[in-house]
């Protein structure tokens, strides 16, 4: 992940988490565990469901279902935050093929 992610608040009923990533840079594909609020305040990306892209800009706030696997490819230098409720989490899956040479090592 080529990005920056920080908690910043923890109120009794809410947490809000700082994102930054550069242009080219993608947010992996994961869930949160409850339903969460995606802002955009500086730059683009694309947010990938399995079958739908919905594209992000400035000022938009997206409403994520909890457990919807998605993504976040990142067009130009974004800035935001993600609302979600105190309990939650966000888990990052891995689909990226694994190849093993033939000296053993693997690359990813």
């Amino acid at each position: 992940m080529n990005g920056k992610i920080a908690e910043v608040l923890n109120s009794a009923n809410v947490q809000r988490i700082d994102i930054a990533y550069a242009a080219g840079t993608n947010m992996p594909r994961h869930i949160a565990t409850s339903d969460a609020y995606l802002v955009i305040e500086q730059g683009s990306a694309l947010l990938i469901y399995a079958d739908t892209k919905q594209e992000l800009d400035p000022g938009i706030v997206t409403l994520i279902p909890a457990n919807e696997q998605h993504m976040l490819k990142v067009i130009d230098d974004l800035k935001g935050y993600i609302l979600l409720t105190k309990e939650a989490t966000i888990k990052y899956f891995s689909f990226e093929p694994i190849e093993v040479k033939p000296n053993g090592k693997s690359t990813y």
